[in-house]
């Protein structure tokens, strides 16, 4: 017992001392913690953000915008000019910049959606076309962007087995998979696949309908990432969700999910509160385990005053839910990065934040510090009052390093500022 206990002892003491010299300076921070008083960002998240105010009641402010009162995370906006009251360059800087979010997903209309595959003139950085937006130029897009904004953490095909393989087909998807990993793109559209990868560590994810989760064909399967997962007639099968989940990670072994939970579609209206309760529920239940990575809502235009009834509203009764099970057990961090040598604060700092589940890594935010050297994340706390967290800086010219801190439930951890040396 005594030399297992040793052997163990020693092989611990040599991952820990080699991953001290890998990264350079591994640190646990503790600071000053503080109550927050409005709602932290955490792993919900809005399909399609729409620029319109909530009725309020249940302790929420009325008049409030959807993404103040919601406080969403994780938003994902589509390639086109303009969609629900924003144009692509207000949603750009409104979630990466304004807003700050944890994450932010790309999404693609196929030609379901009256997209087309290639668009040669679709390239301006922040104005793609209003009709036929190209899906490799789209991919494009948000590749570049993320050199920029960190946050951008892959792109999700709509409909994607509505178009493949008959409008989309198997080479096309492999086009727009290296077009988000950053390869070079000639005149006309063109990938160059022998070209260097730019933004290699960006993920491509497919929607995958409830009726759809059997269709996976293997050689898609090598060119995704993940799964974003919806149950098209909710109301009625919303309790398959868990079943539906353990089918996904069958087919798709490997693969991240993102589920999504619908508020209202076109072919079934509203959908259930009881559906949407326990879709969520679930979703937060799954996300503890490190089963999926964020629940993503269509759409928040069914929370805008004018186009959702106050009785409806009423019988969503979203905010006494949400205030019961999701915002009390999330927590947030803040920092300051300066330079070793002289103090100064460091714009432009990779802060990527993750955690470790089931022996799995799970980035639950990326950001860039702002002029003023800042940062700040919020993140799931948990039932048990805290959750650890690793935070890991990046920066041209400077040594990475990662430290970790504790995420406390209802509160703002304050850490001291963090020196990075060149």
């Amino acid at each position: 017992m005594k030399r297992k206990i040793f052997i163990t002892l020693a092989l611990f003491l040599i991952l820990f001392i080699g991953n001290i010299y890998s990264q350079h300076s591994i640190k646990i921070l503790t600071g000053i913690v503080k109550p927050v008083k409005e709602k932290i960002q955490g792993f919900l998240g809005s399909y399609h953000p729409y620029n319109g105010d909530i009725y309020g009641g249940f302790g929420w402010k009325g008049g409030q915008s959807i993404q103040e009162a919601f406080s969403f995370g994780e938003n994902a906006v589509i390639s086109e000019a303009s969609y629900s009251g924003y144009t692509f360059k207000e949603n750009i800087i409104n979630n990466c910049v304004k807003w700050n979010i944890n994450k932010l997903y790309g999404m693609l209309a196929g030609i379901s959606e009256k997209g087309v595959v290639n668009q040669p003139g679709d390239t301006a950085l922040y104005s793609p076309y209003s009709h036929d937006p190209g899906m490799i130029q789209g991919a494009h897009r948000f590749s570049e962007l993320s050199k920029i904004y960190p946050q951008i953490r892959g792109i999700i095909i709509d409909d994607f087995f509505y178009n493949y393989p008959k409008t989309l087909t198997l080479e096309d998807l492999r086009d727009i998979k290296d077009a988000l990993l950053g390869k070079r793109i000639d005149k006309n559209g063109n990938v160059v696949h022998s070209s260097k990868a730019t933004t290699p560590n960006l993920k491509l994810y497919i929607v995958v309908y409830s009726t759809q989760i059997n269709t996976i064909d293997p050689k898609v399967l090598s060119l995704i990432n993940g799964v974003s997962f919806w149950i098209y007639n909710q109301s009625v099968l919303y309790q398959n969700f868990n079943n539906y989940i353990k089918l996904i990670k069958k087919d798709y072994p490997g693969k991240e999910i993102i589920p999504g939970v619908y508020v209202y579609n076109s072919g079934y209206k509203y959908a259930s509160p009881e559906s949407i309760r326990y879709i969520t529920d679930q979703s937060i239940n799954l996300y503890k385990k490190g089963e999926v990575n964020g629940l993503l809502v269509f759409s928040p235009v069914w929370f805008s005053k004018g186009i959702i009834s106050r009785d409806e509203w009423e019988k969503l009764a979203l905010p006494r839910f949400l205030d019961s099970v999701y915002y009390p057990y999330l927590g947030e961090a803040e920092s300051k990065i300066v330079d070793q040598g002289t103090g100064k604060p460091i714009e432009n700092v990779i802060v990527t934040i993750s955690r470790n589940v089931n022996n799995e890594k799970q980035i639950v935010a990326q950001k860039s510090t702002n002029d003023f050297g800042y940062f700040k994340f919020g993140a799931l706390a948990g039932r048990k009052r805290s959750t650890l967290y690793k935070i890991r800086l990046n920066k041209p010219n400077y040594k990475t390093k990662v430290i970790y801190t504790k995420i406390k439930a209802g509160e703002n951890v304050v850490l001291p500022d963090i020196k990075i040396k060149k």
